[in-house]
């Protein structure tokens, strides 16, 4: 499983994939409380599809918006993050 994070017009959309089919998709109306919101609404999507966090190999960001934005720097560092985390389950 994948989740795509796209920032586009300032609307967030977070989209759960698994082999490049789009499985269920959830939306954030509101990019200034991105910071607070990102995780919960990541965490309501898995829970939805009865998944676990150490389902999900990768998070992908894709902005309009560039780098130097704060919003894409929340969703950026949330997958940096996610992919450092998954470090440790290699060993499993």
């Amino acid at each position: 499983m994948e989740i795509s994070i796209t920032i586009k017009e300032k609307k967030i959309r977070l989209a759960l994939q698994e082999k490049n089919q789009e499985v269920d998709f959830a939306t954030i109306a509101e990019e200034r409380s991105l910071a607070e919101k990102l995780l919960p609404e990541i965490d309501k999507l898995l829970a939805r599809n009865k998944l676990a966090a150490r389902d999900v190999k990768k998070i992908r960001v894709e902005s309009d918006q560039g780098d130097t934005f704060t919003t894409t720097r929340i969703a950026q560092t949330v997958a940096k993050t996610w992919k450092l985390g998954r470090v440790d389950t290699i060993s499993e």
